[in-house]
Parts: C-alpha cells; sequence; structure tokens
C-alpha cells in the first residue's frame, strides 16, 4: 500500500519555511548593518574629541616637563674645588680637585714647604641620578715607602658649590705589599 503524503508537514513544506526563515534572517542581516555603521560613525566624533583632548594634554605634560626640568636640574662638578680628604690612618689634607668638561680629574694635594703639591693625581668622573657622584683617580704615594694609590669614590653634589663623598684608597706599594683605607673628601667649589 502506498504511503499517504502530508501536504503540510512534506519536504516542500519545509522548504518554504526553510527559504522564509532564509528570507527572514537575510531580512535581519540586511538590515543589521544600518546600526554598525551608525556605530562606526560615533567613533569618528570620539576620535576628534580625543585628538582635542590628547593636544590638551600634551601641551599641558610639555609645560610640567619644562617646569620640572627647570626646578631640578642638577649642579655640575665641572670646575675647580677646594678639597679636604681624611684617610683613616693620616690626618686630615688639603688639595685642589678639577673636575674637567671631558670627564677627566686632575688631584693636587699635600702641599709642601714651597706651597707646591706634594703629588698630582689624574683619573675620571661620571655623574649620575640625583646629584650623584662617582669619580676614581690615581697618585703617586708620597714618603718613605713608596708606590701608587688607587682611589674609589662615591658622593653626592649637596649643592652647586659642594659635595661629600667617601670609599677607599688600594695602596699597591714597591715593595710588594699592599692595603685598603677608607677614605672621605669634601669640596667646596672654588671656580
Amino acid at each position: 500500500m502506498p504511503k499517504k503524503q502530508s501536504t503540510t508537514g512534506g519536504p516542500t513544506a519545509r522548504r518554504a519555511v526553510g527559504v522564509a526563515l532564509a528570507a527572514g534572517f537575510l531580512t535581519l542581516t540586511v538590515a543589521a548593518p544600518r546600526p554598525a555603521l551608525a556605530l562606526t560613525a560615533e567613533p569618528t566624533t570620539t576620535t576628534t574629541t580625543t585628538a582635542k583632548t590628547a593636544a590638551a594634554v600634551t601641551s599641558t605634560t610639555s609645560a610640567t616637563v619644562t617646569t620640572g626640568a627647570t626646578a631640578t636640574t642638577v649642579p655640575s662638578p665641572v670646575g675647580t674645588w677646594s678639597v679636604t680628604t681624611q684617610e683613616s690612618d693620616h690626618p686630615a689634607s688639603t688639595g685642589t680637585l678639577f673636575f674637567y668638561a671631558d670627564h677627566t680629574l686632575r688631584l693636587e694635594a699635600h702641599p709642601g714647604p714651597d706651597g707646591k703639591p706634594v703629588f698630582i693625581g689624574t683619573g675620571e668622573w661620571q655623574s649620575g641620578h640625583g646629584g650623584t657622584l662617582h669619580y676614581e683617580f690615581t697618585h703617586p704615594l708620597p714618603g718613605t715607602r713608596t708606590g701608587t694609590a688607587h682611589v674609589e669614590l662615591d658622593g653626592v653634589l649637596t649643592s652647586a658649590t659642594a659635595f661629600s663623598a667617601c670609599g677607599l684608597t688600594k695602596r699597591v706599594y714597591d715593595d710588594g705589599g699592599t692595603e685598603t683605607v677608607t677614605i672621605v673628601m669634601n669640596g667646596t667649589k672654588t671656580a
């Protein structure tokens, strides 16, 4: 016996519903881009506002940076300094320290009876964040036990005309001996 076909739920009806759904779906898809286009148009306004705001922020930031840089300018050590040096095993001594713009330095210390320095030291210096200062130099060891002193100091410029530093002096004697002592140096800018 042949099967009876339904006119309401057959393949044709299902196809019609599918086409209708597809058509409705396509209609929804076609209608959906309109709000999307409206949303796309809004960021242009937001971008314009953002650009104005960014310009204002940049202007404010530039002014702040300029003002801040001026207010926190750190003095340079370049110049001539009268220094007092205290090594842990010697009495305090005086000298003149020259910080040059090419980051070299020269120390003239221990004035002799004729007023001239007993020794001259040479080395290099570097400045760092917040007025910090690192410098190293070598100088001959005067006296009966000759040799060379290697000095490393770390300090800070406490003002445009003063610094304070401490570190170590390693003495290497010509007879083969070595010793390390602490050193403190304070300076006042004279030129």
